[in-house]
């Protein structure tokens, strides 16, 4: 059997392999296009579909060549940092479930001394939301008007009455 390959060669398919291409034959032009796909938002299913590449192939051939395996941890990072930057706009704009999130993944470096302290059931992640404002407050971190007047504080009382 064969396939016709991105760069207009035909490709013999690996016997015993259900019929897929090997993993050498995924070239660096292969390669850097699924990358740019990825980048773009595609699951690898779907970069793999638009380039006519096999995903085994492919996820064989990450398994296999460290180079490219190094490259596509590197997509898969600034995906993230992607992500990472919109929650922290999202928490700029109010939204305490951002906030939170973004607090218990990065904490100020003096929080980490508190969080030290604590014992071991005590992290970031046990605390509610209206703790980890509470905290913010303590440090002297801007809480948006919006939060202040919104929520209630531990002792029952309104937000805004808990700050002076």
């Amino acid at each position: 059997m064969f396939r016709e390959a991105r760069r207009g060669k035909r490709v013999r398919s690996c016997p015993g392999a259900l019929g897929l291409a090997s993993v050498s034959q995924v070239g660096v032009e292969d390669q850097r296009a699924y990358l740019e796909l990825l980048l773009r938002g595609a699951s690898p299913a779907a970069a793999c579909q638009q380039l006519q590449l096999d995903l085994f192939v492919v996820m064989e051939a990450i398994a296999e060549d460290e180079e490219f395996r190094i490259k596509v941890d590197a997509v898969y990072d600034a995906l993230s940092q992607n992500v990472a930057a919109r929650l922290y706009q999202e928490a700029m704009k109010g939204s305490v479930s951002a906030m939170t999130q973004w607090l218990k993944q990065r904490p100020p470096p003096e929080w980490m001394a508190l969080q030290m302290e604590g014992s071991e059931g005590s992290g970031w992640d046990a605390l509610s939301d209206e703790e980890l404002l509470a905290r913010a407050r303590m440090e002297g971190i801007a809480i948006p008007v919006e939060l202040e007047g919104s929520g209630e504080t531990s002792g029952g009382g309104p937000a805004s009455a808990a700050v002076s």
